[in-house]
């Protein structure tokens, strides 16, 4: 056959569009166009020259496009918008038609332009599927990827006839969106970010990530089709339980670029996202200001007590500032000489953090010590550690209201020897709410005469405190509620030891504090007490030991020791302590003390070492004869006694079946009491008492 009557026996088939029929996870809107005998003509360029066969069959082959049956090639195409789900099907994406053209393939329209240097930028092209060119056949599934962006991606499936310039159809492709995360609202602080969320194509579940490095979002979203992890991301949360994230511990004034992951099932997250936003940069009321006075000592020179890494702007307060950014700085390493002149005083305004503020014993750390004169300011340094052991020139402290003490937990000896601090701020410590020890904190400030009474109100969590206010020589009253928000205290050993001025003692000072284990020498040395109030240990049914023994020097120290003004005790002081084991020392030197409650020790059955507890209570004139009853494990009271010339009537015993039994001759009762093996002196120089003579030698 001729090409004239190729051409004639084409363009009477009906090439008006063979179905394209589209298979995938979510249903299809399908339009229709048909194609034209003509527009096959133009694909193909007009047929051979060729003649038939010589039977009256069309050749299968038209300008080189072969065909299944032998006979011309059709291609009915009904045009389709394939549109895909964002989560990829295992089985892909079915394109299906009818034609008998051999050998067709595809190529998506951006993977073309690609290739033909019309696309240059990554950013610019993201392959929907997984074969952005291959063969094409009705029957094939065609894989596609997961869409893991939050926006829905287009291109266009080109369909050829042959491996030239023979394009079929031309097939819309949109794939869905995937389930996100938005950020309706973004706060920046100083040093956190919170964020605001929202799930946008019933995304509910989502993770984060946050850097200073900017990775490009393409990259993640390529790494997570490839199989990848796309970025480091940890935990999942659920968006009806926190939809609100806050990232902490951030720097000032920094450009954080945020990439959050969301998805329907807590297992599997898909849209990518990222949110851009820049940290606060500290104003005035954020700066550490410290207070020194320049004179002849320090040679007008200023050094600060910045120490570890520190970064930020110094305001030096002279019209010179100064930024820093150093690893691993002590202590007075920064300096600042001023110009000559009369003596005065400087603030240092520093914008930035500092790891640790502390003094050393360095010659330049104690120039410090005597020149700083007081914190005004406590602003968003982030300490981590505070020091500041003997600065004697330190009159006064701000409040922390910003949180500067926030992060530390431990603030042992961290103004002790202050000697000139006369005050402590409301709210000092209000900011340290994981504060755990605070373990001579005020020791030898002698400066102090009154105290706050919400100085520990928002520390629940502080456990220790051992020797708080250790010889705070000018402290006079304790407000009542000074350890109310206290109730983890477990350790208060020698918190008031030698605060010689404190006259008295509120009645409620350990109210709930069930916990406490360890009140030793608490008030040793307090020598202006008189008197004790009535229920001052009622709630401390926890404690274990009320004292110290120094074996070495032949002495213990105990609760009230050294308390030369105490002349009565009330007789319930120790009613609540069942679990007591340990009183040595306790009223040891009392020496204005005259008389010993009836009862004293009657809910104290645990104590078996009492020793030294009355030594040198030169004016004790008697000793009620029961007050030991309950006391039947004793093993030491080595020197209980001593020294206590004036005590006269009988040593204590208990009577068992009508006869006395005097500590002495427990041991002689061994179902009733436990032999005292510790006994030396416990009446040693008693000698006015009526049975001093019979008692055992090593007894007197």
């Amino acid at each position: 056959m001729n090409k004239s009557k190729a051409l004639t026996a084409l363009k009477s088939l009906l090439v008006s569009g063979c179905a394209f029929l589209v298979w995938s996870m979510a249903p299809l809107l399908l339009s229709s166009t048909l194609t034209s005998c003509e527009k096959l003509e133009e694909l193909f360029g007009g047929g051979n020259d060729e003649e038939g066969d010589g039977d009256g069959n069309i050749s299968g082959n038209l300008n080189g496009v072969g065909t299944t049956d032998g006979t011309a090639p059709y291609f009915q195409l009904e045009t389709t918008r394939i549109e895909l789900p964002a989560i990829r099907s295992e089985e892909g994406v079915q394109v299906k038609c009818r034609t008998n053209i051999m050998n067709m393939h595809y190529v998506l329209e951006k993977f073309k332009k690609l290739n033909e240097g019309e696309l240059t930028s990554p950013e610019d092209y993201s392959f929907i599927l997984e074969n952005p060119e291959y063969s094409y056949h009705s029957e094939d599934f065609l894989p596609y990827y997961t869409n893991y962006s939050s926006e829905k991606q287009t291109d266009n499936l080109l369909i050829y006839a042959t491996d030239k310039d023979s394009l079929l159809a031309t097939l819309p492709i949109e794939q869905a969106a995937a389930p996100h995360i938005s950020v309706t609202k973004a706060e920046a602080g100083v040093n956190e970010i919170t964020l605001t969320l929202e799930g946008k194509n019933e995304a509910c579940f989502y993770s984060t990530y946050i850097s200073t490095d900017s990775i490009p979002l393409y990259q993640v979203r390529e790494d997570l089709k490839n199989g990848g992890s796309g970025l480091p991301f940890e935990y999942t949360f659920d968006l009806s339980v926190q939809p609100t994230y806050t990232f902490s511990g951030l720097t000032e004034a920094t450009k954080y670029y945020i990439y959050l992951q969301g998805g329907t099932q807590p297992g599997a997250l898909y849209g990518v996202s990222l949110y851009t936003v820049t940290t606060a940069m500290r104003g005035k009321e954020d700066a550490l200001i410290l207070e020194y006075a320049l004179n002849n000592l320090n040679n007008r020179t200023v050094y600060l007590p910045f120490e570890g890494k520190v970064k930020g702007v110094i305001d030096w307060g002279d019209g010179v500032t100064e930024s820093i950014d150093k690893e691993n700085l002590t202590s007075s390493d920064l300096s600042h000489a001023y110009a000559q002149g009369a003596e005065s005083t400087v603030e240092v305004a520093f914008k930035g953090t500092v790891e640790t503020l502390t003094t050393t014993n360095s010659p330049k750390g104690e120039v410090l010590k005597a020149s700083l004169t007081g914190i005004t300011q406590w602003g968003t340094p982030e300490l981590k550690r505070l020091s500041l052991q003997d600065a004697i020139a330190l009159k006064h402290l701000a409040p922390d209201t910003k949180g500067a003490l926030s992060a530390i937990t431990d603030f042992t000896s961290c103004f002790e020897g202050c000697t000139s601090l006369a005050n402590i701020p409301e709210g000092l410590f209000a900011m340290a709410t994981g504060a755990r020890s605070f373990d001579y904190t005020f020791k030898d400030c002698t400066s102090l005469s009154a105290l706050p009474s919400d100085l520990f109100a928002h520390n629940a969590s502080a456990t220790s405190f051992n020797g708080t206010f250790y010889c705070c020589e000018g402290l006079e009253t304790l407000p009542e509620s000074l350890f109310a928000g206290t109730p983890s205290a477990y350790s208060m050993n020698e918190i008031f030891y030698g605060c010689t001025s404190l006259k008295e003692l509120p009645a409620n000072l350990f109210k709930g504090h069930y916990n406490l284990g360890y009140l030793k020498c608490a008030f040793t040395g307090c020598s202006s007490l008189t008197s004790l109030p009535e229920g001052l240990f009622k709630d401390c049914s926890g404690v274990i030991s009320l004292g110290t023994v120094y074996d070495t020097r032949n002495y213990a120290l105990g609760i009230f020791a050294r308390c030369t003004s105490l002349k009565t005790i009330p007789a319930n002081l120790f009613a609540s302590m069942t679990k007591v084991t340990l009183m040595p020392g306790i009223f040891y030197e009392c020496k204005a003390l005259t008389n010993i409650p009836e009862g004293l020790f009657d809910h104290n059955p645990e104590v078996i070492y009492i020793s030294y507890s009355f030594e040198g209570c030169s004016n004790l004139q008697s000793v009620p004869a029961g007050l030991f009853d309950k006391m039947r494990i004793l093993q030491s009271t080595t020197r209980l006694f001593y020294g206590c010339q004036s005590l006269t009537g009988e040593s204590p015993y208990t009577l068992i079946n009508g006869k006395k039994v005097h500590l002495y001759e427990r041991q002689n009762y061994p179902t009733e009491f436990l032999e005292i093996t510790n006994h030396n002196n416990t009446f040693g120089n008693c000698t006015n008492l009526t049975d001093h003579e019979s008692m055992p030698n090593d007894w007197r």
